[in-house]
């Protein structure tokens, strides 16, 4: 148990230690949170471009059909 203790104390230094490890701890968690939710995000703003750009091709197909069934 006394080894713990000692671990835990970091030589005198776990004043300085514990709070740099928390923060950096911290700031790692929070850029895993911001980059997963920027690539839902940009995952939602792909998936919608590609739909728009779908209903793009249809419609101009539907058009050049509808014209080669004119001439």
């Amino acid at each position: 148990m006394d080894q713990v203790a000692t671990f835990f104390h970091m030589g005198g230094y776990a004043l300085y230690v514990w709070p740099c490890f928390i923060v950096s701890a911290g700031t790692l968690l929070l850029l895993y949170l911001r980059s997963r939710q920027r690539l839902k995000t940009v995952e939602r703003e792909l998936a919608a471009a590609e739909a728009r750009r779908g209903e793009r091709h249809s419609s101009r197909k539907l058009s050049e059909a509808t014209e080669g069934s004119l001439s």
